[in-house]
């Protein structure tokens, strides 16, 4: 949480389709980053719980 702070966003390269990207968090090299787009592709859809 930022409490009003504006984010510390570190810059990335996509591990899907290589473009540069920004994220909130300080990538390393254990873990593939994803842009906003290739993220929401891998991401399951989300089911309706009503």
């Amino acid at each position: 949480m930022s409490y009003g702070r504006p984010r510390e966003l570190h810059n990335a390269v996509c591990a899907e389709c290589g473009k540069e990207c920004q994220v909130p968090f300080k990538p390393d090299q254990s873990r593939p980053v994803y842009c906003r787009e290739c993220y929401a592709k891998k991401r399951p859809a989300r089911s309706n719980r009503y």
